[in-house]
């Protein structure tokens, strides 16, 4: 009996399981790695209802023709001047300046209310605005953007169909790799709707928390850096002039 229950022990006490932390740089790694993302959702979304609605709104876009009806009773039946009202209504903000989001997927009458808002903002209210008066049109999804396509437009730059990974027409999505994938674009646009506008107090905890996964991951490697540092800096220079 005695012997079943240290041989239970030694299986719990395995030496790669008490190995420690600081020689098992995967385990290492990859806890920093949980720790930043934990770190940077906690900084971007407090509440993390906003981002929950926000990506269940990206799946099942909220288009509400009946919002819109009396927009569209008074629009002409032609897309382009769709898309160009949806344009002059919607003048570009991002979510940090509307609502102090990293990023949010509003609704039709939150567009409206707001009077700006982002691409998914303009996308939504013209797609809305399209249903609404039995329009064809396709909602359009690429790495950086959303758009509203339909039949004669010719779109270039980041609403050029070829960068498309998702889209709807009405009969359910469709998704895919790109044809073209433009990267610098992506990321210039990126940095220009996420970071820019971002709150300088919370970039600050953001590149705090990174500098405390780096600490995490690699504090070894810090830790043996910092003694050499040190051993260096303590070292005087011998003097070479001879006493007369």
């Amino acid at each position: 009996m005695r012997r079943g229950t240290s041989d239970t022990f030694s299986a719990r006490t395995s030496p790669e399981s008490s190995r420690p932390l600081q020689k098992r740089p995967l385990l290492r790694r990859t806890l920093a790695l949980i720790v930043l993302d934990l770190w940077s959702g906690l900084v971007l979304y407090p509440n993390p209802r906003p981002l929950v609605v926000s990506l269940e709104r990206l799946f099942r876009p909220p288009l509400d023709p009946d919002a819109v009806a009396e927009l569209a009773d008074r629009l002409p039946n032609d897309a382009v001047e769709v898309e160009a009202f949806s344009r002059r209504s919607v003048p570009y903000r991002t979510a940090w300046d509307l609502y102090g989001q990293f990023w949010y997927f509003p609704t039709v009458t939150e567009t409206l209310a707001a009077g700006g808002g982002d691409c998914q903002a303009e996308a939504i209210l013209t797609a809305s605005i399209l249903q609404a008066k039995g329009l064809p049109y396709t909602l359009r999804y690429s790495f950086d953007h959303v758009w509203v396509d339909y039949p004669g437009r010719h779109g270039v730059g980041i609403e050029d169909p070829a960068t498309t990974i998702a889209s709807n027409s009405g009969a359910g999505w469709w998704s895919g790799l790109p044809q073209r994938f433009p990267l610098r674009d992506i990321v210039r646009e990126r940095l220009q709707y996420h970071w820019e506008p971002m709150p300088a107090v919370r970039k600050a905890l953001l590149c705090l928390g990174l500098l405390g996964a780096l600490g995490l991951a690699e504090w070894p490697l810090l830790r043996r850096t910092g003694r050499w540092a040190t051993r260096v800096a303590g070292r005087r220079p011998q003097s070479t002039e001879r006493p007369e």
